[in-house]
């Protein structure tokens, strides 16, 4: 199937697995749902088209990771997802996740929209251009700058569509630590290498999409939902079933309601943010 001309997308995540995204939701208009579309690198997760007050956008669920697609590399989710938005046209993007508090002073139900991340993977894929050069899919090769790697504007809408949503504490800045997965971190790494490098907190899905987004020309923003304690942080006993459970239940509507409230509110052809001039042709193909 061909892939739509669409300016926005939303790349969904663990926060909002517990409500049926975005076609359960008030307002939303369900346009085509489950649509795999071909790329070089294989079939794609299934997205849904959709709009919202006139306002049309891609979905894709988890990251587009399904039980075929992994996130590493090679062939990987990110690669088959950012090749369907480079195609798109995709100029604005907003992704979520649970996240982990690396930093004492972050307790679940918190919401961060980061400003800053650090990159622990060692197997997600680096760059599209050179994924698809390999792939002998002929395509520009650019460089790209991150001083600014999530979009001002999309996040200053996340904030506000969070304090509306009703959750208890939203934070405006926040630095993620994206690490491998898929196991969960012990005490020691998350004192020693998000804690103590002054990382607030820990995530697995946000790369590549954070400089994907960038490399393909367009903004990104995300919304990390704190779902539990770092390992080790401070004295609390919980289990997998609270934090990813009962805790969907209650805080994924809210995270679902933030994310629609940028949707509405967006101008997508708004580029005063400066996203999209961060980039630039290599010198060397």
């Amino acid at each position: 199937m061909d892939i739509p001309e669409v300016k926005i997308a939303v790349i969904g995540g663990s926060a909002v697995m517990g409500v049926d995204f975005p076609g359960a939701l008030d307002g939303v208009e369900v346009h085509e749902e489950g649509v795999v579309y071909g790329t070089p690198f294989g079939p794609s997760a299934p997205f849904t088209t959709a709009g919202i007050d006139g306002i049309e956008f891609l979905y894709v669920p988890f990251h587009g990771i399904t039980q075929e697609i992994r996130n590493v590399e090679p062939d990987s989710a990110g690669e088959r997802l950012f090749y369907v938005l480079m195609k798109a046209g995709v100029t604005k993007i907003i992704g979520t996740a649970l996240c982990g508090s690396t930093n004492r002073l972050l307790d679940p139900t918190d919401v961060v929209i980061p400003d800053g991340f650090v990159d622990y993977t060692t197997k997600r894929p680096q760059s599209l251009t050179r994924s698809l050069k390999r792939k002998d899919v002929e395509v520009e090769s650019t460089m790209y700058r991150l001083h600014q790697p999530f979009c001002p504007s999309l996040s200053g809408l996340l904030v506000e569509g969070s304090r509306n949503a009703g959750f208890p504490r939203v934070f405006s800045r926040g630095i993620v630590g994206v690490a491998e997965g898929p196991r969960l971190e012990s005490p020691s790494e998350i004192s020693l290498r998000y804690t103590q490098q002054g990382i607030d907190v820990v995530t697995m899905n946000l790369v590549p999409e954070v400089f994907f987004a960038r490399e393909i020309g367009a903004c990104y923003a995300a919304l990390e939902l704190i779902s539990n304690y770092g390992e080790g942080l401070v004295s609390r006993e919980w289990s997998g079933h609270d934090a990813f459970g009962n805790f969907l239940d209650r805080w994924s509507p809210p995270a679902a309601e933030a994310i629609l409230y940028a949707l509405r509110n967006m101008d997508v052809e708004d580029d005063s943010c400066g996203c999209s001039r961060y980039r630039w042709k290599t010198i060397i193909e």
